[in-house]
C-alpha cells in the first residue's frame, strides 16, 4: 500500500513602488553634492565636478519620476495603497483605475489635476506654491533629460532659467558669476534640495 500525501502551497505576490526609492535617493544624492560644496577648497577635479552635477541632475530628475510615479500609483491601486489593504480608498480606486493609462499618457501636471477632479478634490491653484515650484522642477527634469546645447545669450533669453535663476538658490562655490546660469551656477545642492 502507497501513502498519498496532500500538500497546500501557496503564492503571495509582492509590489514595490518606487515613489518613496526616487525621494530618498534623491536626497541622499543632495547630501553627496553638499558634501561636495563643502569640502571645496579652491580647487576641484574635472571627475569631483562631474560627480557633482551628476548628483544634483539625478536627484532632480528622480524627484520627476517620484511624482509621475505617484500619479500612477493613486490610479492604478487608489489612494492610500502605500499604507497597505488598511489604508486604500477603494471607492477612488473604482473610479480612477479604468482611467489609468489615459491618464498616464497626460503631463505630470495634468495627471493630478484629471486625478483632483476626478475624486472632487480642489486642485492646487496654478498660480501659488506648490504648484509652481512642481512645474518647475518636471520643466527642468525635462531640460537636463532632453538637453540641447545653446549659446549663452540663448539660454538668458530661456523663461525656465529666469523662473529658476530668480528662486535665488546658492551656486556652487566653484563656479563663476561669469558662467552661464545653466547648468553651472543653476545645478548646485541647494536646487537639489529644494527639488526634493
Amino acid at each position: 500500500m502507497t501513502a498519498l500525501r496532500v500538500t497546500d502551497s501557496a503564492f503571495a505576490q509582492v509590489r514595490y513602488t518606487f515613489t518613496a526609492q526616487f525621494i530618498a535617493a534623491a536626497a541622499i544624492f543632495v547630501r553627496r553634492a553638499a558634501d561636495i560644496e563643502a569640502n571645496y577648497s579652491g580647487t576641484l577635479s574635472e571627475d569631483l565636478r562631474s560627480e557633482h552635477r551628476g548628483f544634483v541632475s539625478t536627484a532632480i530628475m528622480q524627484c520627476a519620476a517620484a511624482l509621475e510615479t505617484e500619479a500612477h500609483e493613486i490610479c492604478a491601486y487608489g489612494p492610500g495603497s502605500h499604507r497597505g489593504s488598511n489604508g486604500t480608498d477603494y471607492k477612488a480606486q473604482r473610479l480612477l483605475a479604468p482611467l489609468a493609462d489615459f491618464i498616464d499618457d497626460q503631463d505630470t501636471l495634468t495627471r493630478y489635476r484629471i486625478i483632483f477632479h476626478i475624486l472632487q478634490i480642489p486642485f492646487l491653484h496654478s498660480d501659488r506654491e506648490p504648484f509652481q515650484s512642481t512645474k518647475l522642477v518636471v520643466r527642468l527634469r525635462n531640460e537636463i533629460t532632453h538637453y540641447k546645447s545653446r549659446w549663452g545669450e540663448e539660454m538668458s533669453r530661456s523663461k525656465l532659467f529666469r523662473a529658476l535663476e530668480s528662486l535665488h538658490h546658492k551656486p556652487p562655490p566653484f563656479t563663476q558669476p561669469n558662467q552661464n546660469f545653466f547648468p553651472h551656477r543653476c545645478l548646485g545642492a541647494e536646487c537639489g534640495a529644494w527639488a526634493v
